[in-house]
């Protein structure tokens, strides 16, 4: 879910777009797929995630006291904060954070009549860290993951074993889609590579982690061929793509989210 829109993909696997705020464009959609429960992926700008020191109070009065401990970092009224929050894997040492998942609880809540009343049962919501980090390869050392959507940031994350260890937001690079051969060849990518240098020195000296075994590419797709070719002398370990012209970003958040069910219905 995006905002403004919604982006389906059916037991089936075809890909649907939707005004997610049009009831409407709802009850079209439940007359070829309901009832079905729903996994909702939130993506930006739907959603803030904010890593803040764990507050000293009973894990029963977490839920009470994270709103508070996020108020001044978000430009939403408290009332109208909706979070819940998650641990990396792993910390820096000393580090005790959680990382809050922010939304809006009024828009939220309209997505959720719409779908209801269409007759689609609630699932699980989640984000497209904790979505995308499925569809790394099973490896005995972390994988890196680089995606985006059009108009939105870059966003890196690293994950092992269906865990995430880390994720960062890459800046420069909001406009990816409309970079030229030209731009990328000309520095861009050097740029780049030195951004994911960063994030894997981070691994190594602050998470003390293995090195990381391979990076998956989820970009649009001009670019994602330059960025693939470039990379890969540079970086030196196997670089896979996965947006084609039949799978666009938002199919493999979808198919993210699938999983992490299938994950849950099978533990």
């Amino acid at each position: 879910m995006h905002d403004g829109g919604v982006s389906l993909l059916s037991s089936h696997g075809e890909l649907v777009q939707l005004d997610g705020w049009q009831r409407s464009s709802w009850a079209a959609l439940a007359k070829q797929h309901a009832p079905a429960r729903l996994q909702w992926v939130l993506t930006d700008p739907l959603y803030q995630i904010h890593a803040v020191d764990r507050p000293k109070v009973d894990d029963s009065e977490l839920a009470a006291a994270l709103p508070f401990a996020v108020k001044d970092l978000v430009n939403l009224p408290i009332d109208r904060i909706h979070l819940d929050y998650f641990q990396l894997a792993v910390q820096p040492s000393g580090s005790d954070k959680l990382q809050v998942v922010v939304a809006d609880k009024t828009k939220l809540a309209r997505l959720a009549a719409a779908q209801d009343d269409a007759g689609f049962q609630p699932g699980a919501i989640t984000i497209e860290e904790l979505a995308l980090v499925n569809l790394l390869p099973v490896h005995a050392r972390p994988q890196m993951l680089l995606w985006h959507r059009p108009g939105q940031p870059l966003k890196l994350l690293i994950g092992a074993e269906g865990q995430l260890l880390m994720y960062r937001q890459i800046r420069g690079f909001n406009q990816l889609d409309q970079l030229s051969n030209a731009e990328l060849e000309q520095g861009l990518v050097d740029a780049l590579y030195l951004e994911l240098q960063r994030s894997i020195d981070y691994l190594d000296r602050q998470l003390h982690q293995p090195a990381i075994a391979g990076i998956s590419l989820l970009l649009p797709l001009p670019q994602q061929t330059v960025i693939q070719r470039l990379l890969t002398p540079q970086l030196e370990v196997p670089i896979r793509a996965l947006t084609t012209q039949e799978h666009p970003v938002d199919h493999w958040l979808a198919h993210g989210a699938a999983l992490e069910r299938i994950d849950e219905t099978s533990s």
